[in-house]
């Protein structure tokens, strides 16, 4: 499941466990015991994944709520003022023993839930920007320059709109008018009362309205490895989830690319144009160049993850093939829909395939046909034509055709608006940033193309 869906997971655990306060009460400590739980590490996670989206925590120490009301009384800080709020309303004054789950029933189921998915929505970010780690994947590196990161903080600012609702409904819900259990969870109440009377709101608000119209993250999926034996690939959910891991061990292991590798992948990009994109002969020309130039190389034997790669994206392949041959007489746009998460795809797969090509040149480790040599076979009047290899070189046509097609290919899914969720989170591959003293607020989207985002 992608980030997008866990966040529609939990945005309606929210609105169900608020509308479910309103209509009761309290009435088991187990139930009540797992909402004030729940509540408390929803409020946590939240600012967990707003850190992992701006590379950092934005307030260098969890501040009391006395200082963060003065934090919030501040203007022109919003991410700071979201981050300190977040981590004061998850503060309640007094512990509280955590209850099974076969016994939480209500509101507090729905706050667990709640709690998990946002706690995966930042599992999913830290597979792709691990916490004081440089990105570990391309989706990591777009993200480190901007990609989708106002976005992501609105959709953390509604969910936190949301986790609000539930403070106002909270301490009527805790209300049981039975004298020592009123006493019991005043922390819990006051928690929810501060959080409510706030001005976290109104940043919450702020942040919305920062992040309409701005790429989403809404496709971005965890980063896995790639699977021995390789996965069937059954649907267009498998396909995706295939060649994300194959191209982020590709990212990650450029130094370990081949011919092989870099074949698959061109051959997945004209097999997913030729399916989705018959309206752009051009885009299935490129990645045609880029396919027949790989196809003239060579290099050594596959071994281990290397070999678990290409067996991921031979089997994408395989299922891509299948729809080209199994409903002969169909409309040619059939797959278009079904093919688009794959598209969104290529753009990141041409800039890993290319930094992969570099990485082989340099180690020597890609060959390409030298001028065949004549020679006669002992007892033989025949002459015969040997083929000969030789390490690529930069300067080669065959190599210079495929790092051209590649970096076209990069930019080419933005062009022509073909691009699903995920690509248009990162319309163009970005630069990674040096800056170690970059401050940790909204990054600053260039306005031109030849500051535009690109990989290196």
């Amino acid at each position: 499941m992608t980030v997008g869906q866990w966040y529609n997971e939990a945005y309606q655990a929210l609105r169900t466990a608020s509308v479910a306060m309103g209509q009761s009460r309290a009435m088991a400590a187990a139930d009540i015991n797992g909402a004030v739980i729940a509540r408390s590490a929803i409020y946590t996670q939240l600012a967990r994944a707003a850190a992992l989206l701006v590379g950092g925590r934005p307030a260098a120490e969890v501040p009391d709520r006395a200082r963060a009301t003065a934090i919030l009384a501040r203007r022109g800080q919003s991410l700071t003022q979201l981050y300190v709020g977040l981590q004061a309303a998850a503060v309640v004054d007094r512990s509280y023993p955590p209850s099974p789950a076969v016994v939480v029933a209500g509101p507090a189921r729905s706050l667990r839930r709640a709690a998990d998915a946002i706690g995966v929505i930042g599992d999913i970010l830290a597979s792709h920007v691990p916490p004081g780690q440089t990105p570990r994947t391309p989706e990591g590196l777009a993200i480190r320059a901007g990609g989708g990161v106002q976005s992501g903080v609105a959709d953390i600012a509604r969910l936190t709109s949301a986790a609000i609702m539930i403070d106002i409904a909270l301490p009527g819900w805790l209300d049981q008018r039975r004298g020592h259990l009123t006493e019991i969870y005043r922390p819990a109440a006051e928690a929810a009362r501060w959080t409510a009377s706030s001005r976290l709101s109104a940043v919450t608000r702020e942040l919305i309205a920062l992040g309409r119209g701005q790429p989403q993250l809404h496709g971005l999926d965890i980063a896995r490895s790639p699977l021995n034996p390789a996965p069937a690939v059954r649907t267009v959910d498998d396909a995706v989830a295939a060649v994300s891991a194959a191209r982020t061990w590709m990212w990650q292991n450029a130094g370990e690319l081949t011919s092989t590798h870099l074949q698959l992948g061109t051959q997945l990009g004209l097999a997913v144009h030729i399916l989705s994109s018959t309206g752009y002969p051009e885009m299935i020309g490129g990645w045609r160049q880029a396919a027949i130039a790989a196809a003239d190389l060579r290099a050594t034997p596959l071994v281990g993850p290397a070999r678990d790669t290409a067996a991921e994206l031979t089997e994408v392949l395989r299922w891509l093939r299948s729809l080209g041959t199994s409903d002969r007489g169909e409309p040619a746009d059939r797959h278009i829909p079904q093919i688009a998460r794959l598209n969104a795809e290529l753009p990141f797969m041409a800039a890993t395939l290319h930094k992969g090509l570099s990485a082989a040149l340099q180690r020597r480790d890609l060959f390409v046909k030298d001028e065949g040599v004549l020679q006669r076979p002992a007892g033989s009047l025949v002459f015969r034509a040997t083929k000969r290899w030789r390490p690529a070189v930069r300067g080669d046509d065959v190599v210079q055709d495929l790092s051209r097609a590649l970096l076209q290919r990069q930019d080419a899914a933005d062009d022509h608006g073909k691009a699903s969720l995920s690509a248009r989170a990162f319309p163009n591959p970005p630069r990674a940033r040096t800056s170690k003293s970059e401050p940790f607020w909204f990054p600053v989207e260039p306005s031109s193309r030849r500051d535009a985002h690109r990989f290196r």
